[in-house]
């Protein structure tokens, strides 16, 4: 099963992928290896830092952008980039989320794009062939 596939052409100034996840939690922990991927190159799942966090929303859309958002929230203020994660998501769309992320000084030189936020243009979350995919577009 692919996690994530970039989309070319899908947005001019912006990144555009599509994740995948057999569950809700797969779903958003792809999610989190897509972004990562879209700034650093190969990202490995490892890191030294550990990071917890809560977030409620009031649909599975933007539970979405919000996650994204929260990540990028790390890479901003905190100088973390999340390498790996476990989710846990509720039918209320309550999130809590584990991470390992890695000081971005040490992955300097693998920078590729700086993601600025996550957007609702062109958001699609739906199942899909027993799959749940979530198509999703990062300013950048």
């Amino acid at each position: 099963m692919e996690r994530y596939k970039l989309l070319k052409n899908e947005a001019t100034a912006d990144i555009a992928f599509i994740a995948y996840g057999r569950t809700l939690n797969e779903l958003f922990r792809n999610i989190a290896i897509a972004v990562s991927n879209v700034m650093i190159l190969n990202v490995r799942k490892e890191g030294n830092k550990r990071i917890s966090f809560k977030l409620k929303a009031e649909n599975l859309d933007y539970l979405v952008v919000d996650f994204i958002n929260k990540i990028i929230f790390y890479k901003d203020y905190k100088n973390l980039l999340v390498t790996d994660a476990k989710i846990e998501i509720d039918k209320k769309f309550n999130l809590q989320c584990t991470a390992v992320a890695e000081k971005l000084e040490k992955l300097k030189d693998r920078f590729l794009a700086d993601v600025k936020a996550a957007t609702l243009h062109d958001l699609e979350v739906k199942k899909q062939k027993g799959l749940i995919r979530c198509k999703i577009v990062l300013d950048v």
